[in-house]
């Protein structure tokens, strides 16, 4: 994750895809825990490459499922529709972040390349993860 968050982060400080305003990203993972830990590593990817604090999270599903599914609001009101699925093949990355002149599309792995690709590792971010699980248990959006 951290090769993806420094070259993300690199074009949006470039310029080309001007101010972020809208992310979608679908994370599959090898796990057999629980998706709060990872759910809260994309959460905190996201709200790097957003120009505002993260205002207010809904998040879908069961911590144990196989899928959780947050969306965040920004205070610039941007957002971000994150998922986290569980997996039994091989981890991967779907991104797509949308700016107000420009978008920027990435897939890990990439396609035929996906053998020289760097593997998909969560970061830790425990500070979202209580944030998370609050959403979950109250079916509401929460403010952050």
């Amino acid at each position: 994750m951290e090769s993806l968050q420094k070259s993300v982060q690199t074009v949006i400080k470039s310029g080309r895809i001007g101010s972020p305003v809208f992310l979608r990203c679908v994370c599959q993972i090898a796990t057999e825990k629980s998706l709060l830990q990872p759910a809260a590593a994309v959460m905190a990817l996201a709200n790097e490459w957003m120009p505002a604090e993260p205002e207010r999270i809904y998040a879908q599903s069961d911590a144990e499922a196989t899928q959780l599914t947050l969306m965040v609001q920004y205070a610039g009101g941007q957002s971000a529709v994150l998922s986290v699925n569980r997996t039994r093949a091989e981890p991967e990355c779907d991104v797509m972040l949308v700016g107000n002149k420009g978008v920027i599309y990435h897939e890990t792995p990439i396609g035929r390349h996906h053998l020289s690709a760097t593997p998909l590792e969560m970061g830790e971010s425990a500070e979202l993860t209580p944030v998370i699980a609050q959403a979950l248990e109250s079916g509401q959006p929460t403010p952050l």
